[in-house]
Formats: C-alpha cells, sequence, structure tokens
C-alpha cells in the first residue's frame, strides 16, 4: 500500500501524525538550544606567556623563541605566528581544517611541558587555550559606584564574593571572568641606605621573608591509643607580624675594636652577631597592587564580569535565570553600588528569531495568495499552504534530534525554504485535478495521481536536496556556518515530500465527487493537434531554425554581459552587519605612562558621551593581569587604550512596523554606525589629543577578527634582519602602494619604539667578584620592579608579598647604580661597580610567523573590485621580492587571501553540485543529452542574479556564492517540468517543434507557479531591515533574481535547445537507419494518424469522439457487457466479484504473452506501444487487445489517444 493510498484510506490515522508532529514539533521549538551563530571552531590554541617588565627583546629571545620551537613540532600544524611585547609572548598555533581540537590542545601542552625548564625562573608559567574568536560571552555586567565613594578595591571584593559566586552556581553557566578593579597586595618597601648600613642585600630579605612564613609538616607521633599529627607552624597570622622577622648580621663595631688581635672561632663569631628586625629596614604596606590599567563604564571605574556559557545550553533560558538572579543580588548590594547589563547576547538572538519568523510568516502568506491567484480556489489553496508549518514543525524535530541548534544560519534554512515548501504540493494538487476530470470517484482520482507523480516529486526535491550535499567538502568557517543552514532546509524539504503525499492526498480525497473546472492540458493538445497538422507548413524549411538559433545565440549573449557584469562587482568575505559597535584603538606616543594616557581618553570619552545615540561607552587603558590569565590575547601598554562603543538600535522598519508610533528620538538615532563614525570624527578634530593616533574599527562582522590585519588586503613580509632589511621592504611597499588606484589607509604594523634603560654589566669585572650576569640581573630586578618572596594566606585567599625598594629608591637613576649588591666573596658592591647604566630606544613589540619576524602592511580598497587591485599589487610585490636576499619572502594575506580559499572551495562544491543533480536527472529521464538541455536553465538564471546584485549593490560573497549553489538545485525543476512533458507531448504524436510550442503554454502556468511562491516566499528576507537580516540577505537576493529570469526564460530557451539537440539527433539517427527503416516509420506514421483521427474536432474547438470512434465505443461497450463489466465498477457487491480462475494462455499468441508481461510490469498499454513494440498495423493491434479484454484479462480506461489497457486484479494464468 502506498502512502497516498494509506492516507486517504486512513485519514484519522494521517490526522494524528499531523497532530504529533505539532506537540512534538512544539516541544523540539522550546528544547532546542538558542545562540547566535551555529557552533564554530577554529583550529587555534594560544600559548600565553608572562615575564613582568622584561623588554620584547628578552621576551622573544628567552621566551617566543623556545616555544615556537618546540610547538612547531605538532601534529598538523598549518602556522605559528607570535608576538613578543613588554612583559608579554603570545604564540599562536593555527591547525589544519578539521583537527580535533582537543587532541592537538594536549599535543601542545605537551610541547610546551617539555621546554618549562629553560623558560626564566621568574617567569610564569604558560598558559595553553583554545582561544575562538567566536566563543563570545552570553552576558557581560558592569559594577559600579554611582558617587564614587566606593574604592574600585571595595568594588572588586563586593563583585567576587556577591556576584561572581552566586552567578557560577547557575545551570548552564560555565565561568565569569571578573576583570577591572584593584587588587590587594603587602608590600616590604626597604630603605637602600638602611641596607647599606647594615651590609645587607635584598636578596637576603627576600630570602628570610620565605623561609619565615612557612607550616611544615613534622611527622606523627604514636602513642597508646592515638596517632598525633606533627606540624611546624610558622605562617603569618597577621600583616604586623612581619614588621618583627629578626636577622643576624655580625656587629661592625666589636670586630673593628678587636682588629688584628686574635683570630675568632666560629663560634664566637656567631655570638658576636647582632639581631635586627625588618622594621629597621623599611615599612611593611597593606596596599594594592601597581595599576597596570584602568576599566571604565560611562565614565565611572567599573568591574566587568563577563558570562560564558557550557556547551549545548540555551542561551536564552540561562540569561533568563541570570535577570531573575540579579533582582535577588541587587537587595544585597550597597546603596552606592549598581550592577547594569553592559551586552546580552539573547537580546540579539530573540530579535533575529523574532524577524525571521516575521519574514517566514510574511511570506507564507505572500505564497498562499499566489496559490489563490493560479489555483482559483479557496478550498485548494488552503490545502497546499497547510503544509508550511507541518513542515517546519516537522523539521524541528529532526533538528532537536540531530542536536542542531536554533541560530541565524538555521532559521534562515527555514526562511529559505517556505516558498520551496508548496513546490510539492502544487504538483500534486494539480494532477489530482487532471485525475478528477475523468475519474468519478475523489479518493481513487486523489490515490492515483498522487502515485503518478510520487517519482517526479522525489526526483524534484533530490536535485534540490543534492546541492547541499557538496558543502561537507567546504572548508574553513564558510563550510562550518553553513552546514546547518543545508539541513535544515534539507530537512524541510523532505518533510515536504511526506506532507504532498500524505496531507494533500488525504484532504483533496475529502468531500463530494464533483468535476473541477480546470482544462485539461494534455486533452487540450490533442484537441488542437489536427488544427495544427494544417499549420505543420510553417514549421518546415530553415525559417524557424533560424528563429530558433537567434533566440539561443542571443540569450547566450545575454548571459556573456551579465556573468561580465558579475564579476565586476565589488568581493567581500562575508557580508557587512551594521552591529551598531565600533571600537576607536587610541595609540599615544611611546613611553606615555597610564596617567597620561587616561587624560586624554577622557576628553574623547566625555565627547563621545554627548551625543545622543550613543548607548554605553567601555574604556580599557593598558592591560592587567586578570585580562591576560582570562583568554585576551590583545595586551595593551600603559600607552594604549580601547574605546568600545555602543549605539542605540536604530527605529524599526518593515512591513510589521508601518503603524509603529514614531518616537522623538527616532531622528538622532536613525544614522548608520558609519556616519556616526564621520560625525565623531570631525567632532574630535577641534580637540587637542596630544598627538595620540585614533584607528576606527568597525565591528561590520563577527569574523573580521580572524583575518590576519582585519583589512582587506595584508601584504606580509617575512625574514630576520628587521632593521637593514625588512624595515626598508615595508616601506618600498608602502610606497608602490600608494601609487596603486583605489588603495587607501595605508599603514604597517611597526610601533614607534619606546624608551628604555639598559643596565650593561661588565662581565670580566663582575667575575672578579664571583658573580654572574643572572645574579647581577635578580638583585636590580628585586629592587626596581619587585620579587614575589610569599604568599599571605587570609580568608582562603593568596595575597602576595612583594619585596622591593621604596619608590623614592627606584626612580632616580643615581640610585640605582648605588643599588648594594653582596658578592659571594664577602664583599659588598654598588651595581655601578660592575655595570652601567644607558638610555635607548627598543622595540615595542616584535612580530613572527613561522620562526621568522614579520611585518605586515594593510589597506582598504574603494571604487574597486579587490581582485583587480590584487593582481595590481601582485605586479608590485614580485619586483620587491626580486631585491630581496635569500630566505626572505613578500606574501598577499589578509581578507583577500581567506576569501581565495573559501571562493575555491565553493566553487568546487558548485561544480560538485551540478554534476550530481545531472547524474539525478539522467537516472530519472533515462537519457543523457535531455539532462544537459535542462541544465541550461543555470546560465539563464545567472542573468538575473547579476542584475538584482547589480541593482541592490550586492557585493560578492560566500553567502551569494551559496546562493547561487542552492539556485542550481531549484532552477532545474522547471526544466525537468518542461521536458517531461515535450517528451509526453512527442509520445502523442506531435512534431517537435508543435510539442515544444505547446509544451511551453501548457506548463507555463505551474513553472510560474512554483516559481513565484518561492520568490514571493523569499521576498520579506530578502529585504528584510532587522537583526542579522545582512546576513541572509544576499542569499535571498540571488534565489530571487535567478528564478526570475529562469522562470521566464525557461519557457522560451529551454524548448529551443531541445529543437536543436533533438533535430541533430533524429538527422544522426536518419544516417544509421538501414533500409526497411523507412517502411516502418511510415506505418508508425500511419498508425498515430490512425489514433488521432479518433478524434472529432468541432467548431467551438473542443473534443469530442468521431463516428468510427463512437461506434468502435459502442462494439467495446457490447462486449464488455457481454463477457464482463467495467473495471472498477461501484455499487456492485463483492460476491459478484468472483475471481476468474482461468488458464487461457493457449489461446493468446506470442506478442498477446508478452503484452501481458510488459502490462504487469509497467501497469498499463496504449495502442500506439502495441504496435511500435511488435511493429503491427493498428487494426491487428486493436482485434488482439479487444481479445484480451473480452477474456477477462484487461480491462479499459479512457476514449482516443488516451485509451489505456491494464490488467484486471482478479485475473489468473
Amino acid at each position: 500500500m502506498s502512502l497516498p493510498e494509506f492516507s486517504v484510506k486512513k485519514p484519522v490515522t494521517i490526522l494524528m501524525f499531523a497532530a504529533g508532529v505539532i506537540l512534538l514539533g512544539v516541544i523540539s521549538w522550546s528544547r532546542l538550544s538558542q545562540e547566535l551563530f551555529p557552533p564554530i571552531t577554529y583550529p587555534q590554541i594560544t600559548v600565553v606567556s608572562t615575564y613582568e617588565n622584561a623588554a620584547p627583546e628578552e621576551i622573544e629571545a628567552l621566551i617566543t623563541r623556545p616555544i615556537e620551537e618546540s610547538v612547531s613540532a605538532a601534529s598538523n600544524i598549518r602556522k605559528v605566528s607570535s608576538t613578543s611585547r613588554e612583559g608579554t609572548s603570545i604564540v599562536i598555533c593555527e591547525f589544519n581544517w578539521n583537527t580535533n581540537m582537543d587532541f592537538a590542545a594536549l599535543n601542545v601542552r605537551e610541547k610546551v611541558d617539555l621546554i618549562k625548564e629553560k623558560l626564566p625562573r621568574d617567569a610564569e608559567e604558560p598558559i595553553v587555550m583554545k582561544y575562538n574568536p567566536f566563543d563570545s560571552p552570553i552576558m557581560i555586567l558592569s559594577v559600579t559606584s554611582e558617587t564614587g565613594a566606593v574604592s574600585p578595591y571595595e568594588l572588586r571584593e563586593i563583585s567576587r564574593r556577591v556576584i561572581k559566586d552566586e552567578i557560577e552556581k547557575i545551570e548552564g553557566v560555565a565561568q565569569l571572568v571578573m576583570v577591572g578593579g584593584r587588587e590587594r597586595e603587602i608590600v616590604v618597601e626597604l630603605n637602600q641606605e638602611r641596607l647599606r648600613a647594615f651590609s645587607i642585600s635584598i636578596s637576603d630579605i627576600i630570602e628570610l621573608i620565605k623561609q619565615a612564613n612557612l607550616n611544615y609538616p613534622a611527622g606523627t607521633i604514636e602513642t597508646s591509643f592515638y596517632e598525633y599529627l606533627v606540624r611546624t607552624i610558622g605562617e603569618f597570622k597577621t600583616v604586623t607580624e612581619m614588621y618583627d622577622v629578626p636577622l643576624l648580621i655580625k656587629d661592625r663595631s666589636e670586630e673593628e675594636e678587636q682588629g688584628q688581635k686574635e683570630q675568632l672561632t666560629e663560634e664566637e663569631k656567631e655570638r658576636k652577631k647582632k639581631v635586627i628586625y625588618i622594621r629597621e629596614l623599611g615599612m611593611v604596606k597593606d596596599t594594592l597592587k601597581d595599576r597596570a590599567s584602568i576599566s571604565r563604564y560611562n565614565g565611572l571605574d567599573n568591574v566587568s564580569l563577563s558570562v560564558q556559557r557550557q556547551a549545548d545550553s540555551n542561551t536564552l533560558a540561562v540569561n533568563k535565570i541570570i535577570y531573575e538572579k540579579l533582582k535577588i543580588l541587587r537587595e544585597t548590594l550597597p546603596d552606592d553600588v549598581a550592577i547594569k547589563v553592559v551586552y546580552d547576547q539573547s537580546v540579539f538572538i530573540s530579535r533575529s528569531i523574532n524577524e525571521l519568523r516575521d519574514n517566514a510568516l510574511q511570506g507564507g502568506i505572500l505564497a498562499f495568495f499566489i496559490l489563490l491567484i493560479f489555483l482559483r480556489n479557496l478550498r485548494s489553496a488552503f490545502v497546499v499552504t497547510v503544509g508550511i508549518p507541518i513542515c517546519i514543525l516537522f523539521t524541528l524535530i529532526l533538528m532537536f534530534f540531530s542536536k542542531l541548534s536554533l541560530n541565524m544560519m538555521s532559521l534562515g534554512g527555514l526562511a529559505l525554504g517556505v516558498g520551496m515548501l508548496v513546490d510539492n504540493g502544487i504538483v500534486v494538487i494539480e494532477n489530482i485535478y487532471r485525475h478528477r476530470q475523468v475519474k468519478d470517484d475523489p479518493k481513487i482520482a486523489a490515490i492515483d495521481a498522487s502515485n503518478e507523480v510520487f517519482s517526479a516529486v522525489v526526483g524534484s526535491t533530490l536535485t534540490t536536496v543534492a546541492v547541499f550535499f557538496p558543502l561537507v567538502f567546504v572548508v574553513g568557517i564558510a563550510g562550518q556556518l553553513f552546514k546547518e543552514l543545508a539541513l535544515t532546509v534539507t530537512f524541510s524539504l523532505v518533510a515536504s515530500v511526506i506532507t504532498a503525499m500524505s496531507l494533500t492526498p488525504m484532504f483533496m480525497s475529502r468531500g463530494r465527487a464533483k468535476k473541477i473546472n480546470i482544462v485539461l492540458d494534455e486533452e487540450k493538445i490533442i484537441a488542437e493537434r489536427k488544427q495544427q497538422q494544417d499549420k505543420e507548413g510553417k514549421f518546415k524549411g530553415p525559417i524557424p531554425y533560424l528563429v530558433v538559433i537567434a533566440i539561443i545565440l542571443s540569450t547566450l549573449a545575454v548571459a556573456g554581459l551579465s556573468l561580465k557584469l558579475l564579476l565586476s562587482l565589488d568581493q567581500e568575505f562575508m557580508p557587512k552587519l551594521d552591529q551598531r559597535q565600533f571600537m576607536i584603538k587610541v595609540n599615544m606616543p611611546a613611553g606615555s605612562n597610564l596617567e597620561a594616557t587616561n587624560l586624554v581618553i577622557q576628553k574623547i570619552e566625555d565627547r563621545i558621551l554627548s551625543f545622543p545615540v550613543v548607548r554605553d561607552v567601555t574604556v580599557n587603558i593598558g592591560s592587567s593581569k586578570e585580562s591576560k590569565m582570562a583568554g585576551s590575547v590583545e595586551v595593551l601598554g600603559t600607552n594604549q587604550a580601547n574605546i568600545i562603543i555602543n549605539l542605540h538600535s536604530r527605529p524599526p522598519k518593515g512591513i510589521m512596523n508601518i503603524f509603529r508610533e514614531a518616537q522623538p528620538t527616532d531622528y538622532e538615532r536613525d544614522i548608520s554606525t558609519a556616519e556616526f563614525i564621520q560625525k565623531l570624527k570631525d567632532s574630535l578634530e577641534n580637540i587637542e589629543l596630544e598627538n595620540a593616533n585614533l584607528d576606527y574599527i568597525l565591528q561590520e562582522s563577527v569574523f573580521k577578527s580572524v583575518f590576519a590585519g582585519s583589512a582587506p588586503l595584508v601584504i606580509i613580509l617575512r625574514g630576520f634582519d628587521l632593521e637593514n632589511i625588512l624595515i626598508p621592504a615595508a616601506k618600498e611597499v608602502e610606497n608602490q602602494l600608494g601609487k596603486v588606484e583605489g588603495v587607501y589607509g595605508i599603514k604597517n604594523s611597526l610601533s614607534p619604539p619606546s624608551p628604555e634603560v639598559k643596565i650593561n654589566i661588565r662581565k670580566d669585572r663582575a667575575s672578579l667578584y664571583q658573580l654572574t650576569v643572572n645574579q647581577v640581573a635578580a638583585v636590580a630586578q628585586a629592587a626596581i620592579r619587585g620579587y614575589v618572596a610569599s604568599k599571605f594566606k587570609e580568608e582562603g585567599r593568596e595575597i602576595d608579598i612583594r619585596v622591593r625598594l621604596r619608590k623614592e629608591d627606584r626612580e632616580d637613576f643615581n640610585k640605582i647604580s648605588k643599588l648594594f649588591i653582596f658578592s659571594p666573596l664577602g664583599v659588598s658592591l654598588f651595581l655601578e661597580q660592575v655595570a652601567y647604566l644607558s638610555r635607548g630606544l627598543g622595540p615595542t613589540e616584535i612580530k613572527r610567523e613561522n620562526k621568522q619576524r614579520v611585518i605586515f602592511v594593510s589597506a582598504n580598497i574603494y571604487n574597486r573590485a579587490l581582485n583587480d587591485i590584487v593582481d595590481d599589487v601582485k605586479k608590485t610585490v614580485e619586483n620587491i621580492k626580486q631585491e630581496l636576499p635569500q630566505n626572505y619572502d613578500i606574501e598577499i594575506g589578509g581578507e583577500n587571501k581567506e576569501m581565495e580559499e573559501s571562493f575555491k572551495s565553493l566553487k568546487f562544491a558548485l561544480l560538485l553540485a551540478l554534476i550530481l543533480v545531472y547524474m539525478i536527472m539522467a537516472s530519472e529521464f533515462e537519457s543523457l543529452i535531455q539532462p544537459l538541455i535542462i541544465m541550461f536553465t543555470v546560465p539563464l538564471s545567472l542573468i538575473g542574479v547579476s542584475w538584482m546584485l547589480y541593482s541592490t549593490h550586492t557585493p560578492l560573497s560566500v553567502v551569494v556564492v551559496l546562493g547561487f549553489i542552492m539556485l542550481g538545485g531549484i532552477v532545474v525543476n522547471n526544466g525537468i517540468l518542461l521536458i517531461d512533458f515535450i517528451n509526453i507531448a512527442r509520445k502523442q504524436g506531435l512534431g517537435i517543434f508543435e510539442a515544444a510550442i505547446q509544451s511551453s503554454k501548457v506548463r507555463a502556468r505551474p513553472i510560474l507557479m512554483t516559481s513565484l511562491t518561492t520568490i514571493f516566499g523569499l521576498l520579506p528576507l530578502a529585504f528584510a531591515v532587522g537583526e542579522g537580516a545582512e546576513l541572509r540577505a544576499p542569499m535571498a537576493r540571488t534565489v530571487m533574481g535567478g528564478l526570475v529570469t529562469s522562470a521566464f526564460l525557461t519557457l522560451f530557451v529551454v524548448p529551443c535547445i531541445y529543437i536543436i539537440m533533438e533535430s541533430i539527433k533524429e538527422a544522426f539517427m536518419r544516417l544509421l537507419k538501414t533500409a526497411s527503416a523507412p517502411e516502418e516509420d511510415i506505418v508508425l506514421l500511419k498508425t498515430k494518424k490512425a489514433i488521432i483521427d479518433e478524434i472529432d474536432v468541432g467548431p467551438a474547438g473542443k473534443a469530442g469522439l468521431s463516428a468510427s470512434a463512437k461506434k468502435r465505443k459502442a462494439m467495446d461497450a457490447g462486449k464488455q457487457g457481454e463477457e464482463s463489466e467495467p473495471y472498477p465498477e461501484q455499487g456492485k457487491d463483492e460476491k459478484d466479484k468472483t475471481p476468474v480462475f482461468t488458464d487461457i494462455t493457449k489461446e493468446l499468441t506470442q506478442r498477446q504473452i508478452e503484452a501481458l508481461d510488459d502490462i504487469r510490469q509497467s501497469g498499463r498499454l496504449t495502442r500506439l506501444e502495441y504496435v511500435v513494440k511488435f511493429k503491427v498495423p493498428l487494426p491487428i493491434a486493436d482485434r488482439e487487445l479487444e481479445d484480451m479484454v473480452v477474456k477477462g484479462l484487461l480491462w479499459v480506461s479512457g476514449e482516443g489517444p488516451h485509451r489505456e489497457y491494464m490488467l484486471k486484479p482478479e485475473a489468473k494464468f
């Protein structure tokens, strides 16, 4: 039992199935994880190492290079790049796509562990993290003091105790990263004069505190009944205890009085030592760590809390719980402390989902009205349209079990498929119309019609689904990003086949058995056959072929011009999104301290906040240790700052908001982010910014941060000698880029050198005192930066105890040169005795790639296509490259490189998709030529794509290419419908020209109907203005534009190509025919004419039976009345339908036996097919077929050319 037959016979079961789909679909919707984008794994591992206050050159030599050498041996690694800045080393390992990043991270950790012992002793342990630029926090909170009465330290403590610990308990929250505020630190500040007076080195004090602050296990003592644990307790209980830490020193005065009189024994020396305390050498301060960064929100000092979610958690649900928790926490906070939600990803997600829901709803409504216009039947239009929500809910069920999430891509796939969901229903319902013209029972008509088009519906759906299969071979971000879109479209199309084959026949089989007033297309062709026969002369000779060729050539010319127009469009990797956010990177002159930078930033901050369109401003000056540990690979110096500006959303637009009441702020907020940036630039020109350099970065895409340089064009120069070769070459590249048309905003990655003081150690003098370079450097480091000697434990927290010189001693160059050093020989000396100080300039940061130093030269483009500019730049680069020494290289990278790789992968996917579509059609038509004819619909769609993108100013992007791939599977369905009917018409005896013309007329309605429903279904998506619409609109526009031209041109061009191809084929076959072939052709032609002559065409042009046909019908009816009843017969009892068990094969001819076998396999046989198969005249075919009817083996359906012979189910032979 087929699915349509089951659906018609068991309607309650189908209704329950539909109800189950609705129920499970709603449940799946509530349980699906909701995200901004699909899970994207970026193949990158980052190793961050910290060595406080070390210069970039020392960082490179001591940390970066050893780590690079080690991790370069990891498996599947593609590139190793690094940045060495003051106090920080960042090594980025990029792996091949599809690498298992969990195993990659373990591999990198193993490599780093091998070289830990080679790193400086004071450097912190390297942190290996799987950095993913797409794992953005789901929420960012800002904790501020409204009046400033709460100090930054208190803000941080409140955030840690009250907020962080509570929110991390929420299910679905992975961690909460806290940045900002200030941390407590205990500092032992020593007086250099006092140290010199007592001949004590700062290293002695460090070791003293380290040894004094210990708890140490001593073992156990066993008694008769108990075992006691013995511990040595020495840790500091209070800060004041540190003042009383004793230190033994020599009593210099007594030793001088003793002179040379006697030699003291070791015991006497110890007795002569004097006890002093730390309070005599300096001060112990319970204070805050030196400020390395400043964080503000809307002008107020703040603590920022970034919430990271767990995998597979629902962002909307988690954020809802966080909001509820914040309501409770706000009641426990001091009155002056406020918690504000700076960023909430769930808002963007919910807006995007609502926009897509509205787009799908609008598209469904438009598709319904298109169906109503064409079908002119409200019930039929409703039956087709009701399948849309059923298909969507069915898709949600499949998404749930496939562990997909609701995001912009998966929901975009659903919205794209809305218009296509009705196509299968249209094909089925139109065929049901045809069958109800000849069958009185609507149930039989629905079953037969649905079964008849089952293979065609599945075939056309497979061609659409097949284009998405090659996406599994697309690598990179594009492959991961659009995987879920492809799956949702596939799921929805599969659901549409099930719906069309179950719900549609079930609904259409209900109601009264009346014929529908629709003209039967196939009968119309046959009815007009005689009229066209009189006109056959106009299709003879060369003129019709010249017209056909002219149509084909003119179409190809237009397609060529359209292709040229398409290639001239601007190119970009991903569509630009107006996220209402941008960043200003501020670089003060090298060497500027934190306070100087802060003064300039405050001026910029105040000016930005004066604009009403600005929602909030977040300022980060410098980088704290927390930001490094939180996974940020961008480390700012004290002269650098990032200002992140969020703008208010633009006033809502679109058809769903036409009745919205205008707000007073709409005018001020109705400005794009790019326009506001220009407005802000003009405003800041009047402010004195102390030579600060401002770089405006528009957050046009979440993917932009992934690409090197974040610019369309990046030139990478690699080598070893930075000063003498790379820097001059980079300047030459900049000069040459300035001469290329369409290039602007040229800059390099070199930072201006920063001032530094170098302590140059005289190794020969140091060796005289048995001092090593490391010992001298350690004393200098401890004195200036300080050394964390131990940890003070309080309430479960560990607080650093830092030992260093007091401020006045470590900020005076003269006093630094007088730094006291204790030699292993027991001699005390000053730093200036073994080293000298010099001032100079040093690099701010050093970039490396694949173990070589690199310089990036980036540029923006305008008024020219990126690929044209790249061609000009390649010539320039080649000339400079030839002048470089061996082992130096220049490469073009950046967004252009990523775009080229993705386009190359997508081109392969497009080619593979077209091959798969061809293979499916070849299997469906059992022909190698006709699928090629249908494939011409693809270049026809190119015309509409080009002009649609050009008129809407849509650049070429990965999304556009994906839309074209999708289009390749859609437009061929129009060609399938047309070629299939041309084949039917030719089997009915029409010539090539007649079949092509009449098929175009007949199939215009279903082709236009299916195309227009898809076009209007995509219309709201193509011109949407909501959240994330920029990412989905290019694909919708591509499909729309292609369908518009393909739908109309297919009706003209494809028949012309069919005529040419078939004419060539027939001419070739005539050359191969044998001498007997002409006689057979004449017989066949006469047979066709004899069949067609059974139809009379009246004055009104209506078909009716001729006199001879009526006589044959009466004869047939008489025979059937005598021998058997027509099948099936309504109103007969089951007892009258007694099976006939007759073995009459001996009474049949061999032709009749073979014909019965053919009917058993194919289901039916016409007289023309009998004539062609057995090469007998029509009268013989009539007689032998009627003989089998009389014997009760066959039953007859239809009249004239539609007369078909089918096997009776009860017949046995």
